[in-house]
Protein backbone atom coordinates (compact mmCIF):
# COMPACT_ATOMS: atom_id res chain seq x y z
CA UNK A 1 0.00 0.00 0.00
CA UNK A 2 2.82 2.86 0.44
CA UNK A 3 4.59 1.65 -2.37
CA UNK A 4 1.05 3.02 -4.47
CA UNK A 5 1.41 5.95 -2.44
CA UNK A 6 4.34 7.14 -3.25
CA UNK A 7 3.92 5.78 -6.79
CA UNK A 8 1.21 8.11 -7.27
CA UNK A 9 2.56 11.37 -5.57
CA UNK A 10 5.65 10.37 -7.72
CA UNK A 11 3.48 10.72 -10.50
CA UNK A 12 1.34 14.30 -9.60
CA UNK A 13 4.96 16.13 -8.68
CA UNK A 14 5.48 14.68 -12.56
CA UNK A 15 2.09 16.26 -13.90
CA UNK A 16 3.12 19.25 -12.11
CA UNK A 17 6.46 19.92 -13.46
CA UNK A 18 4.96 19.28 -17.16
CA UNK A 19 2.14 21.48 -16.54
CA UNK A 20 4.76 23.70 -15.01
CA UNK A 21 6.81 23.59 -18.59
CA UNK A 22 3.60 24.22 -20.62
CA UNK A 23 2.88 27.71 -18.66
CA UNK A 24 6.50 28.28 -18.67
CA UNK A 25 6.95 28.41 -22.58
CA UNK A 26 3.37 30.32 -22.77
CA UNK A 27 4.75 32.86 -20.58
CA UNK A 28 8.52 33.47 -22.86
CA UNK A 29 6.17 32.90 -25.84
CA UNK A 30 3.76 36.58 -24.41
CA UNK A 31 7.11 37.99 -23.00
CA UNK A 32 8.71 37.85 -26.55
CA UNK A 33 5.49 39.18 -28.42
CA UNK A 34 5.25 42.33 -25.30
CA UNK A 35 8.84 43.13 -26.69
CA UNK A 36 7.82 42.98 -29.87
CA UNK A 37 4.66 44.77 -29.65
CA UNK A 38 6.55 47.65 -27.76
CA UNK A 39 9.32 48.21 -30.03
CA UNK A 40 6.37 48.80 -32.44
CA UNK A 41 5.00 51.83 -30.09
CA UNK A 42 8.27 53.17 -30.03
CA UNK A 43 8.94 53.07 -33.75
CA UNK A 44 5.41 54.68 -34.09
CA UNK A 45 6.81 57.23 -31.18
CA UNK A 46 9.43 58.16 -33.22
CA UNK A 47 7.38 59.36 -36.50
CA UNK A 48 5.98 61.69 -34.68
CA UNK A 49 6.27 65.37 -35.03
CA UNK A 50 5.75 67.99 -32.37
CA UNK A 51 6.03 72.25 -33.22
CA UNK A 52 9.98 72.21 -32.06
CA UNK A 53 12.19 70.92 -34.55
CA UNK A 54 15.32 71.15 -32.01
CA UNK A 55 13.66 68.73 -29.43
CA UNK A 56 12.30 66.25 -32.66
CA UNK A 57 15.39 65.20 -33.42
CA UNK A 58 16.02 64.19 -29.66
CA UNK A 59 13.11 62.77 -29.18
CA UNK A 60 13.41 60.34 -32.18
CA UNK A 61 16.50 59.14 -31.15
CA UNK A 62 15.54 58.38 -27.58
CA UNK A 63 12.12 56.73 -29.40
CA UNK A 64 14.31 55.26 -31.48
CA UNK A 65 17.01 53.32 -29.14
CA UNK A 66 14.22 51.87 -26.85
CA UNK A 67 12.65 50.54 -29.90
CA UNK A 68 16.44 48.97 -30.83
CA UNK A 69 16.16 48.25 -26.82
CA UNK A 70 12.95 45.83 -26.98
CA UNK A 71 14.10 44.52 -30.40
CA UNK A 72 17.48 42.94 -28.64
CA UNK A 73 15.29 41.81 -25.79
CA UNK A 74 12.97 39.93 -27.80
CA UNK A 75 15.95 38.68 -29.44
CA UNK A 76 17.66 37.50 -26.10
CA UNK A 77 14.58 35.51 -25.03
CA UNK A 78 13.94 34.23 -28.03
CA UNK A 79 17.83 32.88 -28.34
CA UNK A 80 17.49 31.77 -24.63
CA UNK A 81 14.20 29.74 -24.95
Amino acid sequence: LALRIEWCKARARAHRWQEECILLREEMRRVESFFEWQAGVWTSRASLSFSDPITDGGRRAYALGQAALRKTMSARCTAAW
